[in-house]
């Protein structure tokens, strides 16, 4: 058997130190650093009390009295703290039994056991374990209030969105009572030359009353005559009012007929202004979206390139309007000749504001664009071409045809 070199290499690697005292808790023994554990010279602690080198024991007398009866097997101080570096159990347990009495003990063994490197290791780990919490929760506190930033920003988010949603229905409100106005002159030049008709009309028939030529077919005649001016004027009247009912709903509707309904109101006005119209294209193409809207967007185009007319007038003055269609994608384009927009401002041209007339609003481009976008999920584009501006309008299929 190896039990002396057991023995020794348990010695080696011990992590216990000990002190044995007697009925009177003198020190009679001791291993080798007992009193450096306790922080005592060997040579003043000999026969020493008990109390004076393990001042953590006092008080605990009564336990110790149990050990030496033998009422108790062991008792324990667990962490005592003994030095700047040193943690230590505390253990204490029978020793060497009375020969008469053979439950009572003749002394009893004070086991220090050196824990300083797994009080270290613990501590490091609820301070690791303290720290974790603590960023735990200052993390939680700061998700917290990042939480409570992005429901504030998402509300004045949404704010500033309703503020502009409704900021470009005014625009749009303006924009549209402006093309009223316009629209109301236009119809006040169209209703001249009826009115100038049946003003003569009813002149001849005063006449003719006056004289007693009339005959019956010459009265039902230019009653006649009265009535087609008047359903004329009341045509143009019905126009101008669809033209400016709001669809609540999205529909399908012909691209060439919604063009030309705005052409035949607004056409005696570029005539007069020598502004030839042309719609050219296919005319069976349909849309989906709001069809008097898409009107307005169309009118607008046009006013901006009678606009530029006014400003450079020449003998040729051509707007052409083509209706056709590219992989399913309607596409309208409008082409004046009036010398294009400038470069300078040409990327620019459908911002708010931007305008190159010197009375100019700078909104119905603006306008137009979001109609198309917003309104028709679609596409306004500009360049210039050989003698003007082209704008092209790119619409997504509609329905039917997806």
């Amino acid at each position: 058997m190896h039990i002396q070199e057991i023995l020794n290499a348990i010695y080696a690697n011990h992590l216990y130190e000990y002190l044995v005292i007697d009925r009177d808790h003198k020190i009679i023994e001791y291993s080798d650093k007992a009193f450096e554990l306790c922080q005592k010279d060997e040579i003043d602690c000999k026969n020493t009390q008990l109390s004076e080198l393990v001042p953590e024991l006092v008080g605990n007398e009564q336990e110790i009295e149990k050990i030496f009866r033998g009422e108790q097997e062991i008792f324990t101080l667990p962490y005592v703290f003994r030095s700047p570096d040193q943690y230590v159990h505390i253990h204490i347990h029978p020793g060497r039994k009375e020969a008469t009495h053979v439950n009572t003990c003749e002394t009893v063994i004070i086991l220090f056991e050196n824990i300083s490197q797994m009080a270290v290791t613990q501590q490091s780990l609820v301070q690791e374990r303290n720290e974790k919490s603590l960023l735990l929760d200052e993390i939680s506190k700061k998700n917290m209030q990042l939480k409570h930033m992005n429901e504030h920003m998402q509300i004045l988010v949404q704010q500033e969105i309703e503020k502009n949603l409704e900021k470009q229905k005014l625009l749009e409100l303006k924009s549209r009572h402006s093309q009223m106005g316009e629209m109301i002159a236009m119809i006040t030049h169209q209703w001249k030359q009826p009115l100038n008709v049946i003003n003569l009309v009813v002149n001849v028939l005063k006449i003719d009353l006056t004289k007693k030529s009339l005959q019956k077919e010459d009265i039902e005649k230019k009653l006649n005559d009265i009535l087609k001016q008047v359903r004329y004027m009341n045509q143009t009247v019905n126009d101008f009012q669809n033209f400016f009912n709001p669809f609540k709903e999205k529909i399908i509707f012909n691209l060439h007929e919604n063009i030309q309904a705005v052409l035949d109101l607004v056409k005696y006005e570029y005539v007069h202004k020598n502004i030839q119209l042309n719609l050219t294209g296919e005319t069976k193409i349909m849309a989906y979206g709001f069809p008097n809207e898409f009107s307005q967007v169309i009118l607008s185009l046009l006013k901006n390139a009678k606009d530029a007319f006014m400003e450079h007038p020449h003998k040729e003055m051509e707007i052409t309007i083509n209706v056709t269609e590219t992989d399913g994608n309607p596409i309208v384009t409008i082409t004046d000749n009036a010398g294009g927009v400038p470069e300078k401002i040409l990327k620019n041209v459908f911002d708010l504001y931007v305008t190159t007339k010197e009375e100019g609003s700078g909104l119905g481009l603006n306008i137009a664009k979001s109609m198309i976008e917003r309104h028709m999920n679609g596409r306004i584009e500009v360049k210039n071409v050989e003698k003007g501006a082209q704008f092209s309008i790119i619409l997504p299929p509609p329905p039917s045809t997806l």
